[in-house]
């Protein structure tokens, strides 16, 4: 990637903080709806958990963009870290499950800013030709904890069981980011934030470019499907099917490996040949994953419903490269900061959706979100991918 000077060595260290608090994170994250039963919580108490932390990660794409306008890279970036790790502590000390809900701002701190400082740097540095690519190396970088931690995660809640198991990988990651914290402390260079703090949002979405509108629409339709089932997937594969903790590691592992595999072959031909067909084909694997898991009653078809769900990744880095494109030059962290506001406020019910119909019966879950997600697909398809 071509780029120079203190915006490389930022970069450096954003996507080394990025690494290491997926590391952190990834250790527990995914089995947080089991901690949430072990500690007393229902189906119920794991939708609204999903459900709050969607929101989260919507509205925070807003303050955290006016704090870093404020206080710089290098200042945002350690806060939010610092204010993540407090979390984690809240996450390990809980002793009833709705402190995880009282604490979960603290937790998704450092998503209010990692996101939109991606999406401007590489917007920023490198030309259209380049953007997919550079989007599937941070994704890449992004995943590979994930085709490690969840399996140390799950070795270590089976053999300590779900309680103190997810406390022990919750003090291991809290460790982890610490080291995150040092490394930005000592290697940011003293760069101010950009001085378009996000304070304009909501009014600019209307001014966002017509096919970006097309995209952030079957986007959202996509996500929600994703979103009604994704809280839940632990718990099908845990409880529903009997599997264990590690077995459910080794598939999420199966899955992200997947991903690094057809991240930047399919981003270099998105580069090169037109990024549309390979957006579509991702959200047709949003609505294959989660009705493969119904049918998933031994352990090769779970195998092949999680490489599904790694497929899932075939497009992203091109559909974050189309953001860009479609992204005013001048304004583009707004425009950015636009986009994943929307899509996150309009998704996070989706967790609560899957929820009750999980109450009805697990499978309903899965499929509903298939169906939803196959209609994010024909919008993309339809108002996007041929009108180009």
């Amino acid at each position: 990637m071509r780029i120079t000077g203190g915006l490389k060595g930022n970069l450096a260290v954003l996507l080394a903080a990025i690494f290491l608090i997926a590391c952190a994170e990834e250790l527990w994250g995914r089995f947080i709806p089991n901690y949430i039963r072990a500690l007393g919580g229902s189906v119920i108490a794991v939708a609204a958990y999903g459900t709050f932390k969607d929101f989260l990660d919507a509205v925070y794409q807003f303050p955290g963009g006016v704090v870093t306008a404020r206080l710089g890279y290098r200042n945002s970036l350690v806060l939010f870290n610092v204010v993540a790790v407090l979390g984690y502590a809240c996450f390990a000390l809980a002793q009833r499950w709705w402190v995880l809900l009282l604490a979960l701002p603290l937790v998704m701190a450092w998503q209010s800013f990692s996101l939109p400082a991606t999406f401007s740097l590489i917007g920023d540095s490198l030309p259209k030709g380049e953007r997919s690519l550079a989007f599937a190396y941070q994704s890449i970088i992004r995943r590979i904890p994930i085709v490690v931690a969840p399996i140390v995660g799950g070795a270590i809640i089976t053999a300590y069981g779900v309680l103190h198991g997810t406390r022990i990988a919750l003090y291991i990651g809290i460790a982890i980011g610490i080291v995150a914290i040092a490394v930005q402390l000592t290697r940011y260079s003293a760069r101010a934030g950009s001085p378009s703090a996000l304070s304009v949002l909501l009014q600019d979405v209307t001014a966002l470019h017509p096919r970006l509108k097309r995209l952030l629409l079957s986007d959202i339709i996509a996500r929600f499907g994703q979103g009604t089932a994704e809280i839940f997937i632990v718990l099908y594969v845990v409880q529903t099917l009997g599997f264990t903790s590690v077995a459910f590691g080794l598939y999420v592992g199966l899955a992200m490996a997947t991903s690094l595999l057809v991240y930047v072959p399919f981003a270099r031909l998105a580069d090169a040949r037109g990024r549309e067909p390979w957006v579509t084909l991702t959200y047709v694997f949003f609505a294959l994953f989660p009705l493969s898991l119904v049918f998933a009653r031994n352990a090769f078809v779970l195998a092949i419903a999680f490489v599904l769900m790694g497929l899932r990744e075939i497009g992203e880095p091109p559909r974050k490269a189309m953001i860009v494109d479609l992204a005013r030059e001048d304004r583009r962290s707004i425009d950015v900061g636009s986009y994943y506001l929307v899509r996150g406020l309009a998704v996070f019910p989706a967790s609560l959706l899957g929820g009750f119909l999980w109450k009805i019966a697990p499978q309903y879950t899965f499929i509903s979100a298939s169906l939803i997600a196959g209609a994010g697909a024909l919008v993309f398809y339809f108002a996007v991918a041929r009108t180009t």
